[in-house]
């Protein structure tokens, strides 16, 4: 298939995304870090009757989703592109390298892809329902209902993340499962859903560094 500008116009959508397995990338910085995975670049000049872009674009690769890793991350209805790329760049920097995601926002999408700043392309990226979770982990889920977080001890475990106003499918918790709560003011009922992630994934770490 020859990779045009035409084509470029298709991978607006997500149809076309999963259809030809490719994305959009934007700004050197992306496009550099990702160069393994690029098929094609337009330079400006290729670009002049897409009035969407102002410099270069590539088209890279949708990576296949691999052997999944421990400790791993279960989004659960994400459907902002800041949050879940936000999520993800996070995931990739604590060591989630996995990621499952249930009726998520498209993760390939050009604004999820930016808010990552593309790192949504270096992780295991699993799309998959309730069937397709792993059934030999244990699954903490962060709910303002939970208990005080303890130390993490399991060597197989996946942390949860919520839809940002209904929170976790309540199907999630017949898997086996802790229930936890960040601590903070009473003055503030709920963080951002990215925060959050943020926050648990670093609190899991902190076992590890001391």
């Amino acid at each position: 298939m020859e990779i045009n500008a035409k084509i470029l116009k298709k991978l607006l959508a997500k149809k076309y995304r999963q259809e030809f397995s490719l994305c959009i990338l934007e700004g050197e910085k992306i496009i550099n870090d990702n160069l393994d995975k690029v098929v094609k670049i337009f330079e400006h000049d290729d670009l002049r009757n897409l009035q969407t872009y102002t410099g270069r674009v590539a088209v890279a690769k949708i990576p296949q989703p691999t052997t999944p890793t421990t400790p791993f991350l279960v989004l659960d209805h994400i459907q902002d592109p800041g949050n879940m790329g936000t999520i993800l760049r996070t995931a990739l920097a604590f060591g989630f390298n996995t990621i499952y995601t249930l009726s998520c926002v498209d993760p390939y999408s050009p604004k999820v892809i930016r808010a990552s700043s593309g790192m949504a392309l270096q992780l295991n990226i699993i799309d998959t329902d309730l069937n397709g979770l792993p059934r030999d982990a244990i699954y903490y889920l962060a709910d303002i209902n939970g208990g005080q977080p303890q130390p993490i001890t399991e060597k197989n475990f996946g942390i949860v993340l919520g839809n940002e106003g209904q929170g976790i499918d309540p199907a999630l918790y017949k898997l086996p499962h802790k229930v936890f709560t960040i601590p903070m003011s009473s003055v503030c009922e709920s963080l951002n859903v990215a925060v959050a992630g943020a926050i648990i994934m670093c609190y899991t770490k902190f076992y590890e560094w001391t």
